[in-house]
């Protein structure tokens, strides 16, 4: 250290919780889409969502973990999914909370009655709010905004 230059500890603290925070969401966002494609529905609920987890996206508003983990469950068993988030911009908001906007695609193949698959391939942004509970990061909002959307197949055929 040069004459002169004093270090600011609590400072240095702060910025190195901040790092593990953000840190802490990244990994807690990639087991969400881990969770997801793998389909381990009672996982993804309890490690990933918040109680009263809020979730927008193509099929509309859902509110609850519970609803939300069952939607889903019926919605995308049986398919196949692979999702990719990456270059979140992530920023604390609070003690335990933060908010982040992650760049998306995702390609979903759901089988219909008459054995030819529905295929959406999406690209676009999660919005997402998060909030530190006693088991740490969770996943409390999030609005999947698909900005193009890719079909083959007809849904429900």
């Amino acid at each position: 250290m040069n004459e002169g230059e004093q270090v600011d500890l609590e400072q240095l603290r702060k910025d190195v919780q901040e790092l593990k925070d953000i840190e802490a969401i990244k990994r807690l966002r990639a087991r969400y889409w881990q969770l997801v494609d793998a389909q381990e529905w009672d996982a993804w609920g309890e490690e990933i969502l918040t109680e009263d987890f809020w979730f927008h996206s193509d099929a509309g508003v859902h509110e609850g973990r519970d609803l939300v983990v069952e939607t889903m469950r019926q919605s995308l068993t049986g398919g196949k999914t692979v999702h990719h988030g990456h270059s979140p911009q992530i920023v604390i908001t609070g003690a335990d909370t933060a908010t982040g906007v992650w760049p998306m695609n995702d390609y979903v193949t759901i089988d219909t009655p008459s054995g030819s698959p529905y295929v959406i391939r999406g690209y676009g942004y999660y919005h997402d709010e998060y909030r530190r509970t006693p088991a740490g990061w969770r996943l409390a909002r999030c609005r999947m905004e698909r900005l193009r959307v890719d079909t083959e197949g007809e849904y429900g055929v």
